[in-house]
């Protein structure tokens, strides 16, 4: 495990926890979500062209707006002006210092027992190698780990210039998503809401799925299903709310089983003027194959510490 310096280590709890932007957010939600103001809001949501003023008159500062039936008609309202999407190489390298979160550690948790029962990690929407590079500081990787992250074009090359520049040669980068075959892994942490084809579909393509699903950060509403846009400072991108029980289910009829889950309360999705589609606290899933033995059979509770 590779140690970090104590100032690093006891760097992330300092500091407000509560920031500015986070302050006008909470603001602007209390008035928005006033109930004569919020039922004056809603009697104009059916009219097209008001949904479409409503959107318009948010702040800049505002990360998600409208909500849309599909990535498709969530494209076609994305301002004009804006790049779309995350391929674009100005945004590459952008989440590559990205802290571990109070989130991760459940994640990191199973990932760790998952090794025992393979070396190979198949990291979908991995960006240049955030969870790689971070999970060590926490943990110790097996000798013969395969890390293989599945990112777009210009994501890929800016990890693999990152991993060589590292001497990195545990790590490798795709772009095709079939490379998953026979991994023992697959690790998704904050992507799934940003593909267009769901993983049930991906998976079902594959001929040897992965044995183990660790799946974090997920925008699951227990009703509705909707798509919304993002803002991403430097792009806007379409950005699915999952319904829980259909995304579990569609898992589910693949064979896996539901071992663990968590609460993920550091990410949220808050849709001005739509409450009933907001997220307050996303989910955390670790899903295994129904035929494999419990690996938490023997293993201690993931709060213990992961040294």
């Amino acid at each position: 495990m590779k140690q970090r310096p104590t100032t690093e280590i006891l760097a992330a709890i300092n500091g407000n926890s509560l920031n500015a932007q986070a302050r006008k957010k909470a603001l602007a939600k209390a008035i928005l979500e006033l109930r004569p103001l919020a039922y004056l809001i809603d009697l104009g949501k059916p009219i097209p062209a008001y949904r479409r003023f409503l959107t318009h008159c948010l702040p800049s500062w505002v990360k998600n707006r409208g909500v849309y039936a599909s990535f498709e008609e969530a494209r076609a309202r994305a301002p004009k002006n804006v790049p779309l999407g995350y391929d674009h190489d100005q945004i590459a390298l952008a989440y590559q210092n990205q802290n571990f979160l109070a989130s991760d550690y459940p994640a990191a948790f199973w990932l760790r027992e998952a090794l025992r029962d393979g070396a190979s990690v198949f990291d979908l929407g991995g960006s240049v190698g955030t969870s790689f590079y971070t999970w060590e500081h926490y943990f110790e990787y097996p000798p013969d780990v395969q890390w293989l992250i599945c990112e777009l074009p210009s994501v890929v090359r800016a990890g693999e210039q990152l991993a060589q520049e590292k001497r990195e040669n545990r790590l490798r980068f795709t772009l095709r998503f079939e490379e998953a075959d026979g991994a023992n892994c697959l690790l998704a942490s904050g992507c799934l809401h940003y593909m267009e084809t769901s993983i049930a579909d991906l998976l079902r393509g594959l001929a040897r799925p992965p044995q183990h699903l660790l799946l974090n950060r997920l925008p699951l509403h227990s009703r509705a299903e909707c798509v919304t846009l993002q803002n991403i400072r430097w792009t806007v991108s379409p950005y699915r709310i999952f319904q829980r029980d259909r995304f579990i289910g569609e898992l589910e009829a693949l064979g896996y089983v539901v071992v663990d889950a968590w609460a993920v309360p550091d990410h949220s999705c808050w849709i001005p003027f739509y409450p009933e589609n907001s997220v307050e606290s996303y989910t955390g899933l670790y899903l295994r194959k129904a035929e494999r033995k419990a690996l938490a059979a023997w293993a201690p509770s993931p709060s213990a510490c992961l040294s």
